[in-house]
């Protein structure tokens, strides 16, 4: 395998950065969508 063949075999890079990326994404929302639920349970617990 010399140097052109290296830069010429980047098929698979691609989808890689897409599947990081939608991890990524997903982690982030269920973060956010996990502390404002559990910010929201505290709020109510103190109401009553």
């Amino acid at each position: 395998m010399n140097f052109k063949q290296l830069l010429a075999e980047d098929d698979a890079v691609s989808p890689v950065i897409g599947v990081i990326l939608m991890v990524a994404i997903t982690v982030i929302l269920a973060a956010v969508i996990g502390t404002f639920v559990l910010g929201l349970g505290d709020q109510v617990g103190d109401t009553a």
